[in-house]
C-alpha cells in the first residue's frame, strides 16, 4: 500500500500524464526494487535467511532514497541510488544506532533520514540531461562536473540544520505544556496496554525474534525489529 501510494507524490509531482510522470514512476519502481533485493541479500549474508520485515524495510529505503532524484535520473541511476540507500541505512541501523543508544524502535531516522540524505546527495551524481534536459548541470557521472553535486551537498546540509533547529524549538515548546515521554512504568508495561488496555500481540513479536521470547519491556525489545540486537536476550523458551 505504501509503495503504491509513493507513485502519487513522485509521479504525481509532474502534474499530468506525461513523460516526466512515466519516468518518475519507472525510477521509483526500479529504486525500490533494487533496494529491496539489496536488503534481502544483506539479511542472508548476516543472518542466513531473508526476512519479510527486512525486505519491506529495504523497499522503504529505496522509495525514500529515490524520491529526490526520481525525475532526473535514468533507471541505472535509480538502481544505484536504491542500492546505496539500503547499504547506508543497513549500516546505520545495525552498527551506529546500537552504539548511540538511540530510542528509535521503528528505525524512522535510519530509513527515512539516512536514505533521504543519500538520495539527495546522489542526485548530484546521477542526474541526466537525457531525462531532464532543462537542468542547468548534469550529475558527476554524466559529465556535468562537480557543480550539481556541490549544490546538492549544500542544500542537504541546509535542510538538516533547518529541520534540526525547528524540531529542537518545537520540542522545547512542547515540553513546557506536555511530557514528550511516557512514564517509566507505562513504558515498561507497553503503550498498547497502558493507553488502550490491550497487550501487544507477543505471538507476532516473537516471530520476528526467530522464536525467542520477546518482553514488552522496550529496553529489551529495542533494536529487535530488524533483527539487530544491541544486547543478548535474557530469556529463552
Amino acid at each position: 500500500m505504501l509503495w503504491i501510494g509513493w507513485y502519487g507524490f513522485n509521479a504525481g509531482s509532474a502534474l499530468g500524464v506525461n513523460q516526466a510522470a512515466m519516468t518518475a514512476a519507472l525510477t521509483t519502481s526500479v529504486g525500490a526494487a533494487a533496494a529491496l533485493v539489496t536488503w534481502m541479500c544483506l539479511d542472508i549474508w548476516q543472518t542466513g535467511h531473508p526476512t519479510l520485515i527486512g525486505t519491506c524495510t529495504g523497499a522503504l529505503c529505496g522509495l525514500v532514497g529515490i524520491t529526490p532524484a526520481t525525475g532526473y535520473v535514468t533507471s541505472f541511476g535509480a538502481a544505484c541510488i536504491g542500492v546505496a540507500a539500503t547499504l547506508t541505512s543497513y549500516w546505520f541501523i545495525s552498527k551506529i544506532k546500537p552504539r548511540l543508544g538511540i530510542d528509535d524502535t521503528l528505525d524512522a531516522f535510519g530509513c527515512h533520514g539516512v536514505a533521504g540524505i543519500v538520495g539527495s546527495i546522489l542526485t548530484g551524481v546521477f542526474a541526466s540531461k537525457q531525462v531532464a534536459p532543462d537542468i542547468a548541470h548534469a550529475g558527476l557521472a554524466y559529465g556535468g562536473g562537480w557543480q550539481l553535486l556541490l549544490i546538492q551537498l549544500v542544500g542537504t546540509a541546509i535542510v538538516i540544520v533547518l529541520v534540526g533547529a525547528m524540531v529542537s524549538l518545537i520540542t522545547v515548546v512542547l515540553k513546557q505544556f506536555v511530557s514528550i515521554r511516557v512514564s517509566p512504568a507505562a513504558e515498561k508495561m507497553g503503550l498498547d496496554y497502558s493507553e488502550h488496555d490491550e497487550p501487544v500481540d507477543e505471538t507476532v513479536a516473537a516471530s520476528w525474534a526467530r522464536g525467542t521470547y520477546v518482553s514488552q519491556n522496550p529496553d529489551e525489545f529495542k533494536g529487535q525489529l530488524h533483527g539487530f540486537d544491541p544486547q543478548p536476550r535474557r530469556e529463552n523458551r
